[in-house]
């Protein structure tokens, strides 16, 4: 308790206006003034030296200032601190916020949950500007019935239990870090949000011939049997020779010198490899061994050693003629049986081995050159040049391999003939290529079905392929194949009609209603959309939105700095206040749509 009070305004000049506040005061305060006097002028003295000092040499960012600044002004109300950690903790309530920093950051969370609150207050000042209201009360009765809003949706925070207030003030807000009352006023402030939301997507209408045309699309639908012809595929099949290579090079120097730098550091530094080439006999094949052999003897006899290897071989690079590549001397190695590197090792350049017995097959190996550290620029030019060679003709013989099977198809040949689900092979060209058929271990292009896609949609399995869309519906259901080969960016295709599906007049009425609403919602997201972020914007520009570029800099910032390279110059595009108002929670609501959460 306070000292018994005295009164201290006998002489009316001394005090022209007595009252409580300016004529009395607390007897010992009085008592320690009168004996600290000199200290109080000591600290009076001190305070104004302070002042001068900081008025010369400038004060701290953070001097003279009464509680922390907002990080940004709406319309009047500051967003605070708090009102940012209460956003993140409601938002992580309902959207898969990432925990890892180099994710939160490369989809702007922070961002994400600072326009969330920029977003709600735009609205809801609309929806005064419209004299709609929401009051505590409305707020309370959403609180009573187990829910709660954010980000223009309502969910549920109850569940099955019934309200309890002791859950609602220590489990819900305890767990939020907000006093109630401000809770009830966020949440008043969504309600009014969301009405404005749901006034727009109200007045959001869509046109009929917007919802028949959307019926068509999806109703008319196709499922199409289909081979491809890759080019990549068919260029396995190419051994460029020596002379073609080197034409090549002469006639395309400068495009494949623009290549190489391009590629520089596929030819630079490289260890110690060789380009190695591999015939394979499993020791379960009959006469394996023999066969081993014999394939020697047709390369020492003059047969290409490609030609060979397509022919016999059951290695995975038997239709690449054997070859598997550039591989390490040391180390790592080929990967293949370790009787083979060694052999391989100790191979003269250009040189095909004796037969290797290893432990489950016999080989045949053939080091068709070496490396070390920089290539040459003719050897790197002659390899692209090589590389460009197999992808043209690999081209063409797809091409050629898909004409081919369209002819016969056109001949009375069923593609389920002509290829099987496991791949076959293409019919007549690469038995001419190879000179026999091809190994029963070899697939060749595969018969597959798309299933049923509305049209308009890409192709499943091919992609947007139009010209080859229009034809299936210029041609009658159940045509075996299409009377064209269809170009690809990888190949060709060749295709008939699995399946067609088409709309009616009566499947039109029947989807109607349903088409419309989907199409209205839809509609309306776009529409709230544009309608928030320009809001925004515009009250930004008259001022009405004001953000504390620093304390936003310094939110903004992540541990992990990946917003700057290593020169310290920025490559993410840096926030402004608005950016993501509109998005409703952006990438963070793909992964809530995504387990089948949201709306």
């Amino acid at each position: 308790m306070y000292p018994a009070l005295r009164p201290n305004c006998a002489a009316p000049a001394r005090c022209a206006a007595p009252g409580p506040s300016a004529c009395y005061l607390p007897a010992a305060m009085l008592e320690f003034l009168r004996r600290s006097a000199s200290s109080v002028f000591a600290w009076i003295i001190l305070g104004v030296l302070a002042l001068v000092f900081g008025l010369s040499f400038g004060l701290p960012s953070d001097s003279l200032t009464f509680g922390a600044s907002p990080l940004v002004k709406v319309h009047g109300e500051d967003v605070t601190d708090a009102d940012f950690r209460y956003q993140h903790a409601v938002m992580a309530r309902v959207l898969p916020m990432p925990k890892d920093e180099r994710m939160a950051e490369l989809i702007g969370l922070r961002e994400e949950v600072l326009d969330a609150i920029v977003e709600r207050l735009e609205l809801a000042r609309i929806g005064r500007a419209m004299g709609l209201a929401a009051t505590k009360w409305d707020a309370e009765t959403l609180t009573m019935n187990g829910h709660f809003i954010v980000l223009g949706d309502t969910f549920d925070w109850l569940g099955d239990a019934k309200f309890n207030y002791a859950l609602f003030k220590d489990g819900w807000l305890g767990a939020l870090r907000v006093p109630e009352p401000r809770y009830l006023e966020i949440q008043a402030d969504e309600i009014l949000a969301r009405t404005v939301r749901d006034t727009v997507a109200a007045a959001t209408t869509v046109p009929p011939s917007e919802v028949r045309k959307a019926y068509e699309d999806e109703a008319n639908r196709l499922s199409l049997r289909y081979v491809r012809f890759e080019t990549a595929d068919y260029a396995q099949l190419v051994d460029p020779t020596e002379e073609e290579i080197r034409a090549y090079v002469e006639a395309n120097r400068d495009d494949l010198v623009a290549r190489k730098k391009k590629q520089a550091l596929r030819f630079s530094r490289l260890p110690k490899q060789m380009r190695l080439y591999v015939i394979e006999i499993p020791k379960d094949r009959a006469g394996a061994r023999k066969s081993a052999q014999q394939a020697l003897r047709r390369i020492r006899g003059g047969e290409r050693f490609e030609a060979v290897a397509r022919e016999v071989s059951s290695h995975a690079s038997a239709r690449r003629g054997g070859a598997v590549g550039w591989v390490n001397e040391e180390g790592t190695g080929s990967g293949l049986a370790p009787a083979v590197d060694e052999a391989a090792r100790g191979l003269a350049t250009g040189a095909v081995s004796d037969v290797i017995d290893g432990e489950d097959a016999y080989y045949v190996a053939w080091v068709r050159a070496r490396r070390e550290g920089d290539v040459p620029e003719d050897d790197a030019l002659a390899e692209l040049a090589e590389e460009a060679l197999r992808d043209k003709r690999g081209r063409a013989l797809a091409r050629q391999a898909a004409e081919e099977a369209l002819l016969a198809a056109k001949n009375g040949k069923r593609l389920d003939d002509l290829f099987d689900p496991a791949g076959a092979g293409a019919p007549g060209i690469e038995q001419r290529i190879a000179g026999e058929a091809a190994s029963p271990d070899q697939a060749g292009p595969v018969l597959r079905t798309t299933g049923l896609f509305a049209r308009g949609k890409p192709v499943p399995g091919l992609g947007p392929m139009p010209d080859l869309v229009a034809a299936a519906w210029d041609a009658p259901a159940g045509t075996e194949v299409l009377p064209a080969v269809f170009e690809a960016p990888t190949g060709f295709v060749v295709a008939g009609i699995d399946r067609k599906e088409e709309a009616t007049d009566e499947g039109f009425e029947a989807a109607r209603p349903t088409i419309a609403r989907r199409l209205a919602r839809e509609k309306a997201k776009r529409v709230l959309s544009h309608f928030a972020a320009r809001s925004c914007l515009e009250d930004k520009a008259r001022g009405a939105i004001v953000p504390s570029k620093d304390r936003i800099a310094r939110l903004m910032t992540y541990e992990t700095k990946l917003a700057t390279d290593e020169e310290g110059k920025r490559v993410l595009r840096p926030y402004s206040v608005c950016d993501r108002v509109g998005m409703r929670g952006g990438l963070l609501r793909t992964g809530l749509l995504a387990r089948g959460g949201g709306g």
